[in-house]
């Protein structure tokens, strides 16, 4: 896929929402000391210690690369998500050791640091390409990133189909779109694919999404199609709760 035809398929922010909320949702699933992700940022420290956490959300990261002794810069756009990240570094004694910027990537200032990393966050920008040069002007050692491989909203295909059969499904920036991009850019990064299975509860809880797919399809006024839509939720939901393999690909480069 094309930057340009990719730019085209970007989310609106109903859903980039509810993906925010599975997010928000999976920190309190997981020990983050055993991701690859933390262990990849951990491995490239040096000396100073630093690292820029871009979409740090709650935290998750954030937290326990501080309690690590990392000095952390955490960058997170959300009022929501700054919230319960303020609240776990208040709550930690973190205060002098994580600095928080209110801001979507790239930031006005001049952040430095030794490794930069973003979390599933690159397929909410509008610039991918842009979004990495960031890091690498930012970052002495190493940027780092997680991505999805598989389409994380593979599900919606199926009901835009029901609604807009004539229309492309929105997607999100996967590992297949990222890496070309990056390779054409110049940057040979390393690679390491995880399989993890997870359940995908918010996403085809239909209380939860029927609204937020209302507002995507444009059909929030028109009964029929919303009771329409409603059992199409209700008939997926069993599907969706059931566990399924995610993998998820560690991209690593020396800027």
């Amino acid at each position: 896929m094309e930057q340009s035809d990719w730019r085209n398929s970007v989310l609106t922010s109903p859903l980039m929402k509810i993906m925010a909320d599975n997010l928000n949702r999976s920190a309190s699933e997981m020990d983050p000391e055993t991701s690859p992700l933390y262990r990849a940022v951990i491995s490239h420290m040096d000396a100073d210690r630093t690292a820029i956490d871009i979409g740090s959300g709650v935290g998750r990261f954030a937290i326990p690369l501080a309690l690590a002794g990392v000095k952390v810069t955490a960058v997170e756009p959300s009022d929501e998500m700054r919230r319960h990240l303020l609240a776990s570094i208040e709550k930690e004694g973190l205060s002098s050791s994580i600095n928080v910027i209110p801001s979507l990537w790239p930031v006005q200032q001049d952040l430095h640091a030794e490794v930069s990393f973003a979390s599933f966050v690159i397929q909410f920008s509008r610039d991918p390409i842009e979004f990495v040069r960031a890091m690498e002007r930012s970052t002495s050692r190493r940027c780092v990133l997680s991505v999805h491989v598989d389409q994380p909203i593979g599900f919606l295909k199926d009901v835009w189909q029901a609604f807009r059969p004539s229309e492309t499904a929105p997607t999100m920036l996967t590992f297949s779109d990222l890496y070309p991009m990056l390779m054409k850019e110049g940057i040979m990064a390393d690679v390491t694919i995880i399989r993890e299975d997870r359940p995908s509860r918010t996403m085809m809880d239909p209380d939860k999404m029927i609204n937020l797919l209302a507002d995507l399809l444009v059909i929030k006024d028109e009964p029929n199609e919303m009771q329409r839509l409603k059992k199409l939720l209700m008939a997926k939901k069993e599907a969706g709760l059931q566990q399924h393999s995610m993998r998820t690909a560690i991209i690593s480069w020396q800027p």
